[in-house]
Order: structure tokens, then C-alpha cells, then sequence
């Protein structure tokens, strides 16, 4: 599945990106699209509360304060892909900053034409890094067909009741995958710590090896099992 937010409080500019972006999802890929309109801020910040999946993103820097909200969204999602919209007046200075690194800009008065050139240009960039591997992403089959689950959001990976359960901040996605060949698919920075679990060195705040544990961020704990131990001793 790809996931795509749009935020743009300009009713008539947010029912053109819908038109515009529901044809390009059609033409250029054959996943399932979970896409989300909101055109106030404070929608945005009830979504992405519980850090979902976000492949792609549209943001429309022009209002009071958005600017700031951006660079704290980006804070956790810094693989998302980025079309920023912004109004001519602005000065580029105000968006082009390290914190922001948008991939592509729309400036206002928004054509159509303008628009679907930007946003075909954004979708094609996501179908190429994902097929090239780009990405710093897990590709996962679910019910919902293909999922992109970047790397940075998982701490975990659970094997149970003949599944694979990946662990990210707020929710779980299972899938169908044995825990040695998923091992043997992950970068260095995920390791094996018991028969049952993966876990993101990432995420690792302590290592308590006299009770066969492991903490990790929002206090969570999985169990190691003494036969990992010696992976994680300089962890402790």
C-alpha cells in the first residue's frame, strides 16, 4: 500500500490536488493508495499522532506557523518524499532550508498543468526508488497488497501464531515470513536477540543481561535470550 497526505487549507486547490493525484496513483502504479486530505493543521497533527506510514507528502507552507509544524513533522519522517506548495510572494529562503528538503514546489497561483506535472514527477520519483531499493524501506505483502515500512520506524519484529509482526511506534502490521529468511533480508542494524525477535539496535536505550532484557524507547521491553547475549554485550 502507498500513503500519501495532503494538507492545503485553499478548498478549491485541495479538491484539484484529489482529482489530480487519484489519476496519477491510477496511472502510474497498480498498489492500493490510502490518501488523506485535511485543509487545517490541526488535522494534520490528530493524523499523524500516531506515526502512520507516510510514503509522500503535500504541504502547503504559506499559513502562520506551518513552516515550524513542517520541520517537526520531518523530524519523523525524513525518507518521506515532499511536494511543498508556497505562495509567489514568499521568499525561497523562508522553505529551502536542511530541515525541510523538499523534493519538488509548487508556486501559487497553482494551473492545473502545473500542478499534475509536480505531482507525476513526485509519484514517479517513489515507483523508482522503491523498485530500485533505494529507500530505506522493508517491502512487506499484507492483505492490502505491498507496504513500504520505512526502517527508521520499526523497533521490532515479533514471530507469532505463524506470522511476522513488525512493532512501529503506535500499531502493528503482520505478514506472512519466516524470522531467518526476514534476518537474513535486514541491514546491520537490526539484529537477532532470541528465537522470536528482531529488534532495531536503533532503538535500544539499555541492555539488562541479568534479567534477559531488552529496553527500548517508549519503555518497551522484549526478551534476550542467552544465546544472542554476546551480540549485545556492548549495548548494555
Amino acid at each position: 500500500m502507498v500513503s500519501m497526505m495532503v494538507y492545503d487549507p485553499q478548498p478549491e486547490e485541495l479538491e484539484l490536488m484529489k482529482v489530480l493525484i487519484r489519476k496519477a496513483a491510477a496511472v502510474l502504479t497498480e498498489e492500493k493508495w490510502q490518501m488523506e486530505f485535511f485543509a487545517k493543521r490541526e488535522q494534520v497533527a490528530a493524523f499523524l499522532n500516531d506515526r502512520p506510514l507516510l510514503d509522500m507528502l503535500c504541504y502547503d507552507v504559506s499559513p502562520r506557523g506551518s513552516i515550524e509544524d513542517l520541520e517537526r513533522i520531518r523530524k519523523n519522517y525524513q525518507n518521506t518524499l515532499l511536494l511543498l506548495i508556497a505562495d509567489a510572494a514568499m521568499s525561497p529562503m523562508e522553505y529551502i532550508r536542511p530541515t525541510i528538503l523538499a523534493s519538488s514546489l509548487l508556486i501559487r497561483p497553482l494551473s492545473p498543468g502545473q500542478a499534475q506535472d509536480q505531482i507525476t514527477d513526485l509519484v514517479e520519483r517513489f515507483v523508482d526508488q522503491s523498485s530500485d531499493g533505494q529507500e530505506e524501506s522493508l517491502v512487506i505483502e499484507t492483505r492490502e497488497g505491498k507496504t513500504y515500512v520505512p526502517l527508521s520506524q520499526i523497533y521490532y519484529f515479533e514471530a507469532r501464531e505463524k506470522r511476522i509482526y513488525v512493532r512501529l511506534k503506535k500499531r502493528e502490521l503482520a505478514f506472512y515470513e519466516t524470522i531467518e529468511h526476514l534476518a537474513e533480508r535486514l541491514p546491520d542494524s537490526f539484529a537477532r536477540c532470541h528465537r522470536s525477535f528482531i529488534v532495531s539496535r536503533k532503538r535500544i536505550r539499555k541492555v539488562m543481561l541479568s534479567k534477559n532484557l531488552i529496553e527500548l524507547e517508549q519503555g518497551i521491553e522484549i526478551p534476550l535470550s542467552r544465546s544472542y547475549k554476546p551480540a549485545f554485550k556492548e549495548q548494555k
